[in-house]
């Protein structure tokens, strides 16, 4: 069910760059090629809006575990009656890790406000109240900084010893990231495939002899814990080629239905304001997505699917040809079935048209086959670095008492491999082309504006309208 963009001749060079955006005087200057900490994020809204304040409002719309606030930018002509303009809404980085759809919701916010005086931006404003939520997982975000995080903090104790999080990741070789690790010996570098893990880098917290086993990470995919098909995971759900529909959101989407403060603050938001599109930022792939996520296409009910189709292809068209890079669209189901994701929740509740834009497929493709739909960048190189056990003892490792998670001391001659992935490698920096990346995206949010108003539009259950 995938469906590719006919490439154009633009977009069948891979060195193709986005128009230069003519951002007014009055502009924050950032550089789209640069990772910024969750704080930094945080300043550059507060200048956008400062800087804007005649089109902005800047306000958080709830709080994370660590008590990060959501912040949410809201971009339109004041002048205009809110009642004559159509709602539409941005949200990024509901996994941590994501952080270019982060990126790619502040370029938008930026971009708009930095063209607001340009006849193509002005007459948005006057049509459409602009939502931007960069970030959805603030506490994700920043812990990614650390090592790539999906999931949010809610407290946690993955080991049993009655403390959240008591043995997080560290950096103890000094090398600024954090590795894998696996035992062996100095002339054998070992085989990941089949090979268990040893544990992950730490300096053992809490004693217990095994490395990295309670990290800052709750486990919970917060796009799996939306109010709608919670857990839809039944016998009568079993396909036989798809495999039961709601297996890999069964483990992960949480203690109940919406309980995350933040799947909370955006479930609420969207209660109270009414929007007709939405698009939620990803990364992992290069597409664009409608609903549904957990069943397929049914044409008898699903009418609105193929009009989501349609926007679906032009907005992955926009991208691809824009950025050089390949995109596809396609109904979520098909990439794979989950439940319980935001798109799902917002058109089956509230007839929002939803769409995800997976903006970012790190690597290269086999001889720049751009139907690949990879960024073409290039990675770091994976490192193996070999600690004996007494180089070990000297970051402070107590060996005589380490072991793997079932118990297995360390062997006499036997040290530990540090094995460092290009994604761990990648945790302080922002992929070469981020600048093109959300350009692209801006011309496909661009395209999701376009579309709407049409159809019913927003509409709230009757259960909320007492």
């Amino acid at each position: 069910m995938k469906k590719w963009i006919a490439a154009s001749l633009a977009a069948l060079s891979l060195m193709a760059a986005p128009l230069a955006a003519s951002a007014s005087e009055a502009a924050p200057a950032i550089d789209w090629n640069t990772r910024y900490t969750y704080a930094e994020l945080e300043g550059q809204l507060t200048d956008i809006s400062a800087s804007y304040d005649d089109i902005t409002t800047l306000y958080p719309i709830g709080h994370t575990w660590q008590e990060r606030a959501l912040w949410c930018m809201e971009i339109t002509n004041y002048d205009v009656p809110a009642e004559e303009k159509t709602g539409v809404a941005v949200f990024g980085n509901i996994h941590g890790g994501e952080r270019e759809s982060g990126a790619c919701a502040m370029y938008f916010a930026w971009w708009l406000t930095a063209n607001s005086d340009t006849e193509r931006v002005s007459e948005i404003l006057d049509n459409y109240i602009v939502y931007v939520i960069p970030v959805i997982n603030p506490d994700g975000y920043e812990q990614s900084f650390v090592y790539n995080n999906r999931p949010n903090l809610r407290p946690n104790d993955a080991n049993g010893d009655g403390v959240a999080f008591s043995d997080p990741y560290t950096d103890i070789d000094g090398d600024g990231y954090i590795a894998t690790l696996y035992r062996g010996t100095a002339d054998a570098q070992p085989e990941r495939r089949g090979n268990p893990v040893f544990g992950m880098e730490s300096c053992d917290w809490d004693k217990n002899g095994i490395l990295g086993d309670d990290p800052r990470t709750s486990g919970i995919d917060m796009n799996r814990t939306f109010d709608y098909q919670w857990k839809r995971f039944d016998i009568e759900t079993v396909n036989s080629e798809e495999g039961v529909i709601g297996a890999n959101a069964y483990g992960n989407g949480g203690p109940a239905a919406a309980s995350e403060p933040e799947v909370q603050a955006v479930q609420n938001f969207l209660l109270s304001h009414s929007v007709d599109a939405l698009a939620t930022l990803h990364t992992g792939i290069q597409c664009v997505l409608y609903p549904w996520c957990y069943r397929p296409y049914n044409e008898e009910i699903d009418t609105d699917l193929v009009y989501m189709d349609d926007v679906a292809s032009r907005m992955a068209a926009a991208f691809q040809e824009t950025t050089g890079r390949g995109f596809y669209y396609m109904q979520s189901y098909y990439d794979y079935p989950t439940s319980a994701e935001l798109i799902d929740w917002s058109y089956g509740r509230l007839n929002i048209y939803s769409y995800t834009i997976e903006v970012y497929n790190g690597g290269k493709s086999a001889d720049g086959n751009i139907e690949d739909c990879k960024w073409e960048n290039t990675l770091p190189e994976e490192t193996w670095v070999f600690y004996s056990q007494d180089d070990l003892a000297a970051m402070g490792i107590d060996t005589a008492n380490l072991t793997d998670r079932t118990g297995e001391p360390l062997k006499e001659g036997e040290g530990l491999w540090f094995y460092t992935s290009a994604t761990a490698q990648m945790v302080d920096k922002a992929p070469e082309g981020q600048d093109v990346m959300v350009e692209g995206c801006k011309d496909a949010l661009l395209v999701m504006i376009d579309s709407v108003p049409y159809g019913e539009g927003y509409t709230k259950p009757e259960y909320l309208n007492w």
